[in-house]
Protein backbone atom coordinates (compact mmCIF):
# COMPACT_ATOMS: atom_id res chain seq x y z
CA UNK A 1 0.00 0.00 0.00
CA UNK A 2 1.12 3.34 -0.68
CA UNK A 3 1.29 6.45 1.32
CA UNK A 4 -1.55 7.91 -1.48
CA UNK A 5 -3.85 4.79 -0.72
CA UNK A 6 -3.53 5.06 3.34
CA UNK A 7 -3.92 9.03 3.18
CA UNK A 8 -7.52 7.89 1.11
CA UNK A 9 -8.54 5.01 2.66
CA UNK A 10 -8.52 7.83 6.37
CA UNK A 11 -9.94 9.96 4.21
CA UNK A 12 -13.04 7.61 3.77
CA UNK A 13 -13.43 6.19 7.05
CA UNK A 14 -13.30 10.16 8.65
CA UNK A 15 -16.53 10.79 6.16
CA UNK A 16 -17.70 7.97 7.02
CA UNK A 17 -19.45 9.15 10.55
CA UNK A 18 -19.98 12.32 9.06
CA UNK A 19 -22.27 11.15 6.54
CA UNK A 20 -24.22 9.37 9.23
CA UNK A 21 -24.26 12.22 11.34
CA UNK A 22 -25.37 14.72 8.77
CA UNK A 23 -27.76 12.68 7.29
CA UNK A 24 -29.93 11.17 10.09
CA UNK A 25 -28.98 12.77 13.39
CA UNK A 26 -31.82 14.87 14.52
CA UNK A 27 -31.98 19.06 13.72
CA UNK A 28 -31.42 19.61 17.15
CA UNK A 29 -28.18 17.54 17.43
CA UNK A 30 -26.99 19.09 14.46
CA UNK A 31 -27.47 22.69 15.86
CA UNK A 32 -25.67 21.76 18.64
CA UNK A 33 -22.85 20.12 16.56
CA UNK A 34 -22.30 23.09 14.37
CA UNK A 35 -22.98 25.73 16.35
CA UNK A 36 -25.98 26.87 13.82
CA UNK A 37 -29.53 27.28 14.92
CA UNK A 38 -31.34 25.93 11.81
CA UNK A 39 -34.85 25.61 11.93
CA UNK A 40 -34.74 22.94 8.86
CA UNK A 41 -32.29 19.73 7.99
CA UNK A 42 -31.89 20.22 4.69
CA UNK A 43 -29.05 22.07 4.71
CA UNK A 44 -27.13 18.97 6.78
CA UNK A 45 -28.74 16.57 4.85
CA UNK A 46 -27.17 18.11 1.39
CA UNK A 47 -24.09 18.18 3.37
CA UNK A 48 -24.31 14.28 3.80
CA UNK A 49 -25.23 13.52 0.19
CA UNK A 50 -22.22 15.74 -1.14
CA UNK A 51 -19.99 13.88 1.31
CA UNK A 52 -21.23 10.50 0.15
CA UNK A 53 -20.72 11.60 -3.35
CA UNK A 54 -16.42 12.52 -2.46
CA UNK A 55 -16.36 9.05 -0.95
CA UNK A 56 -17.34 7.78 -4.54
CA UNK A 57 -14.75 9.68 -5.70
CA UNK A 58 -12.28 8.79 -3.22
CA UNK A 59 -12.84 4.54 -3.92
CA UNK A 60 -12.68 5.19 -7.31
CA UNK A 61 -9.37 6.84 -6.66
CA UNK A 62 -8.31 4.45 -3.56
CA UNK A 63 -8.44 1.41 -6.29
CA UNK A 64 -6.26 3.36 -8.68
CA UNK A 65 -3.40 4.40 -5.84
CA UNK A 66 -3.38 0.30 -4.94
CA UNK A 67 -2.43 -0.03 -8.68
CA UNK A 68 0.16 2.29 -7.35
CA UNK A 69 -0.96 5.21 -10.16
CA UNK A 70 -1.59 8.93 -9.97
CA UNK A 71 -5.63 9.41 -9.46
CA UNK A 72 -5.41 13.52 -10.32
CA UNK A 73 -8.29 14.32 -10.84
CA UNK A 74 -9.57 13.41 -7.65
CA UNK A 75 -6.96 14.13 -5.46
CA UNK A 76 -6.63 18.14 -6.95
CA UNK A 77 -10.70 17.74 -6.06
CA UNK A 78 -10.17 17.18 -2.53
CA UNK A 79 -7.46 19.14 -2.06
CA UNK A 80 -10.02 22.04 -3.39
CA UNK A 81 -12.75 20.19 -0.70
CA UNK A 82 -10.57 19.77 2.39
CA UNK A 83 -8.43 22.65 2.15
CA UNK A 84 -11.81 24.81 1.33
CA UNK A 85 -13.53 23.25 4.30
CA UNK A 86 -10.35 24.03 6.49
CA UNK A 87 -10.13 27.36 5.25
CA UNK A 88 -13.52 28.33 6.05
CA UNK A 89 -13.89 27.31 9.05
CA UNK A 90 -10.61 28.43 10.52
CA UNK A 91 -12.01 32.12 8.59
CA UNK A 92 -15.83 31.98 9.63
CA UNK A 93 -16.38 30.00 12.72
CA UNK A 94 -16.02 31.11 16.50
CA UNK A 95 -16.91 27.95 18.00
CA UNK A 96 -13.90 26.29 19.31
CA UNK A 97 -15.12 22.89 18.83
CA UNK A 98 -15.97 22.84 15.59
CA UNK A 99 -12.37 24.87 14.92
CA UNK A 100 -10.50 22.45 16.68
CA UNK A 101 -12.64 19.85 13.91
CA UNK A 102 -11.64 21.17 10.90
CA UNK A 103 -7.90 20.51 11.55
CA UNK A 104 -8.52 16.80 9.89
CA UNK A 105 -9.61 18.60 6.68
CA UNK A 106 -6.49 20.48 6.97
CA UNK A 107 -4.55 17.67 7.65
CA UNK A 108 -5.42 15.63 4.41
CA UNK A 109 -5.63 18.63 2.57
CA UNK A 110 -1.95 19.02 3.52
CA UNK A 111 -1.21 15.25 2.61
CA UNK A 112 -2.69 15.60 -0.96
CA UNK A 113 -1.14 18.38 -1.57
CA UNK A 114 2.61 16.98 -0.75
CA UNK A 115 1.45 13.87 -3.43
CA UNK A 116 0.57 16.33 -5.90
CA UNK A 117 3.91 18.07 -5.50
CA UNK A 118 5.45 14.21 -5.19
CA UNK A 119 3.70 11.75 -6.74
CA UNK A 120 6.35 9.52 -7.26
CA UNK A 121 7.30 8.78 -3.38
CA UNK A 122 3.24 9.35 -3.17
CA UNK A 123 2.65 6.61 -5.58
CA UNK A 124 4.99 4.08 -4.06
CA UNK A 125 4.51 1.43 -1.55
CA UNK A 126 5.44 1.74 1.92
CA UNK A 127 6.78 -1.54 2.47
CA UNK A 128 9.05 -3.89 -0.16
Amino acid sequence: MSALALLLTAKILLSLPLIATFGFANNSRLNNLTGQWGQDPLIYRLYAVALAALVVGYLAALFVALDLQIPWGMMWVGLVSNAGAFVMIMTWSLNPRVRRAAWPFGAIAAGLALALLFPDQAAAPLLG
